[in-house]
């Protein structure tokens, strides 16, 4: 039986990989609800370039990570389809990892999260995932929830303010936390952008004063890269194939081992 997919995303800026990310997803998503909080950069000229009927698309402006909070309830309230698929203006699926997603949906399965490179400098490097590494579904790594059987989760609603939102049911208990033998964890990867260029405007566009941009050395990508970054893309959109700076790569081996040490400290 076909389990029909809703995909949430709330774009600010994110001009250099909402495109990929676009693509990545619209065959595999029976419907996108996709919404602007404000950007100046050509993150709307992306978004309107796409003439889907799946993509539902609107505005507004938030000032508050309160206010996001409140968005993604008011998405969760438009949805009608049996799964909701939370994605992020700068993460890229390949065709490998949601070929997994899809082996996944059933009516027995509550939810699935994905495991992420943490790209750094280029899609060719990313973090270790030693750093940074969620503890989630009795594993550890760099994953996150991103699909929610809407079925398993009678009053689904969202809790908190960004960063810190959390998906929880109409007990308020956290949707993973508990019959965890029910959700899935992804063998294969997406590709996460958080830590690159996201908007033409700058690398250190801050969202809500969270500055993003990294610079370490990272370890080697091994897996096949997403077939969309070969796509031919928009003038203001930087090869998303192009390797890291000579500059780059001198700075992250000055900053890596003092980063490194930092943690072991800390």
């Amino acid at each position: 039986m076909k389990q029909s997919i809703t995909a949430h995303i709330v774009v600010k800026n994110e001009d250099q990989w909402l495109y990929y990310a676009l693509h990545s997803i619209l065959p595999h998503a029976d419907q996108i609800l996709l919404c602007d909080t404000g950007s100046s950069d050509h993150t709307l000229d992306i978004i309107r370039s796409f003439s889907s009927p799946k993509i539902k698309f609107s505005q507004t402006n938030i000032s508050s990570p309160d206010e996001l909070t409140t968005l993604r309830k008011e998405q969760i309230k438009l949805t009608n389809t049996p799964w909701l698929w939370v994605v992020d203006g700068d993460e890229i699926y390949p065709e490998d990892t949601i070929a997994e997603i899809k082996s996944y949906l059933t009516d027995d399965c509550h939810g699935i999260a994905v495991r992420r490179y943490d790209l750094l400098g280029d899609v060719y490097h990313r973090q270790v995932e030693t750093v940074g590494e969620y503890q989630l579904l009795g594993q550890k790594g760099h994953l996150v929830t991103r699909l929610i059987n809407l079925r398993a989760f009678p009053g689904l609603h969202v809790a908190r303010p960004y960063p810190l939102e959390a998906y929880l049911d109409n007990k308020d208990r956290v949707i993973h936390s508990y019959d965890i033998s029910k959700w899935k964890v992804t063998h294969s990867y997406l590709y996460h952008a958080m830590y690159l260029k996201r908007s033409s405007l700058g690398s250190r566009l801050p969202m809500f004063n969270r500055s993003k941009y990294k610079i370490e050395t990272g370890i080697p990508v091994t897996s096949p890269l997403p077939s969309v970054f070969s796509l031919s893309r928009p003038s203001y959109v930087s090869d998303p194939l192009a390797h890291r700076s000579l500059t780059y790569e001198l700075l992250a081996h000055v900053i890596t081992p003092i980063k490194k040490l930092k943690r072991k400290i800390v």
